[in-house]
């Protein structure tokens, strides 16, 4: 993990993403007001919606929804 000044962040910040996206290491730069982590991440896998139809209610369930405005 490497610490880092603000200005040394700003004046290389372009090769600092690249190093941090290549090597999977974090950077903590230095700020005035406290500390910025910039460090490696993946976005999950977009996961596609069910099909309509394909998700069904329990009896139970659809009794608990269909009175929930009754037991107020």
């Amino acid at each position: 993990m490497q610490l880092l000044t603000v200005s040394k962040a700003k004046a290389g910040f372009s090769g600092l993403a690249r190093q941090i996206i290549k090597k999977r290491e974090t950077v903590v730069v230095r700020t005035p007001h406290g500390f910025i982590q910039m460090a490696p991440y993946d976005l999950p896998e977009v996961v596609s919606p069910a099909p309509r139809g394909s998700v069904r209610h329990l009896p139970q369930a659809l009794e608990m929804i269909n009175t929930f405005g009754e037991s107020l």
